[in-house]
């Protein structure tokens, strides 16, 4: 049966030859296990520090219909909390969770903030070389406000985030396909540089624009797109992204391989040009915080994807792994073990964990 491989194309998304079921799709090993090679995986995004509020009421409630041009709404949150976060950061977080050491490319000020990251990072393992530190802006800060329907208001300051990282993945040794990227939301600059680079030089890579993609002209997005092996946001930003580039869902596989939306509490849809599957979301005894999910659901993606998983056992690692950061407060105040990870995804998933 043929793979499904991660490899870009300069002309668009190579597209899985003689498709046989989309849970029979495989994303292609980015690292030959018999020869015991180790394959990196390359993190961009943000490093930031987040304050997260709960607010009890609904963000609705507050909304007045036809006043929305001349909006002044005031909410009274009943906690607040300073953690650290980002979306480079929560990503790398949970991979080092699951055993991985991701090249991190961000940018960080040199003030307090930035330099208890960096010292979080070294305590993690992960090495510095592709962390910019801006001497003359601060350390990025998200806003974030939770209502009781996990609706959110987010405010980002991108500081450090907005200089051009110096950081240039044609320096990086070995074979592209013993590499996998992920372009999260980060630095604009960056975010379109790097998604030039990988095209260039054959590294597979996710595009996850996120929270970036009302900064971009529709053009762009597609630019950043083209070529890419996954498309991934949630449903709201797949809305986002559509309206903006002019385009519907099929035509999105002129220009990547595959399109994976996260549903929140109802799981993630994959589609592909063989069809579509939904997945489950893992149950949560007591959900917290629904911030970072999706970044901890990345993380579990990738994991599957280093392994040669199939799209629906890599989507399903991902699914237990957000449940986990869903029960706690904050975006990297969870922790788990392999076994208790191994447990809960059978259980919930009623097959043999495949890691």
């Amino acid at each position: 049966m043929p793979g499904f491989r991660l490899k870009p194309s300069p002309q668009g998304a190579r597209r899985p030859r003689k498709p046989q079921g989309i849970g029979q799709e495989r994303y292609r090993p980015l690292a030959d296990k018999e020869d015991g090679k180790k394959m990196t995986i390359l993190i961009s995004g943000s490093l930031a520090f987040d304050r997260l509020a709960i607010y009890p009421g609904l963000f609705s409630d507050n909304f007045l219909e036809g006043k929305l041009s001349i909006l002044n709404a005031s909410f009274l949150v009943e906690s607040v909390t300073r953690a650290h976060g980002g979306t480079a950061g929560n990503i790398a977080y949970n991979l080092r969770l699951l055993g991985e050491r991701p090249l991190v490319i961000s940018a960080l000020g040199d003030d307090p903030d930035g330099r208890e990251y960096l010292d979080r990072l070294t305590q993690w393992g992960l090495s510095l070389e592709a962390v910019h530190v801006d001497p003359g802006l601060p350390t990025p800060g998200a806003y974030i406000a939770t209502d009781a329907a996990n609706s959110q208001l987010i405010f980002f300051h991108p500081g450090a985030m907005a200089a051009n990282s110096p950081f240039d993945p044609r320096g990086l040794q070995g074979d592209p396909e013993s590499h996998v990227a992920m372009i999260s939301p980060g630095g604009l600059s960056d975010m379109l540089r790097l998604s030039d680079a990988y095209r260039e030089m054959g590294i597979p890579f996710v595009f996850d624009p996120g929270q970036q993609i009302p900064a971009f002209t529709g053009e762009e997005l597609v630019s950043m797109l083209r070529g890419s092996a996954m498309l991934i946001t949630n449903e709201y930003e797949l809305d986002l992204l559509l309206g903006k580039c002019g385009l519907k869902t099929q035509d999105l596989f002129g220009l990547t391989g595959t399109v994976l939306t996260t549903l929140g509490d109802k799981g993630s849809r994959i589609l592909t040009p063989s069809g579509d599957q939904r997945i489950a979301a893992v149950p949560v005894t007591n959900a917290v915080n629904p911030t970072g999910a999706g970044d901890s659901y990345r993380a579990g993606l990738l994991k599957g994807m280093t392994m040669g998983l199939d799209l629906a056992k890599g989507a399903r690692l991902g699914s237990t792994v957000a449940a986990f950061c869903v029960e706690t407060d904050g975006t990297q105040g969870h922790a788990f073990g392999m076994e208790a990870l191994r447990e809960r995804y059978s259980h919930t998933f009623r097959e043999d964990a495949p890691f």
